[in-house]
């Protein structure tokens, strides 16, 4: 991982596709440790927020899968 760049309010990083996929796979293994059953409320609570979390980053990584080829055509 390299910091591109630093500032107040945001940290900017390159990953290498390594590094993404590994990240991926630990939040896969550890939404899969924190199951949803017996929980609060439908849609409270941290199990809630941690799986919502989990989700969306799969869900741009499928985006970036899509990206790839266009991104490595030149």
């Amino acid at each position: 991982m390299k910091t591109r760049s630093l500032a107040p309010e945001h940290i900017t990083v390159e990953l290498t596709e390594f590094e993404v996929t590994a990240l991926a796979a630990l939040i896969e293994r550890g939404q899969q440790m924190v199951p949803l059953e017996g929980c609060e409320q439908k849609g409270q609570g941290i199990r809630y927020a941690i799986h919502t979390v989990a989700d969306e980053f799969r869900s741009l990584l499928g985006h970036f899968e899509l990206t790839t080829p266009v991104a490595n055509s030149d």
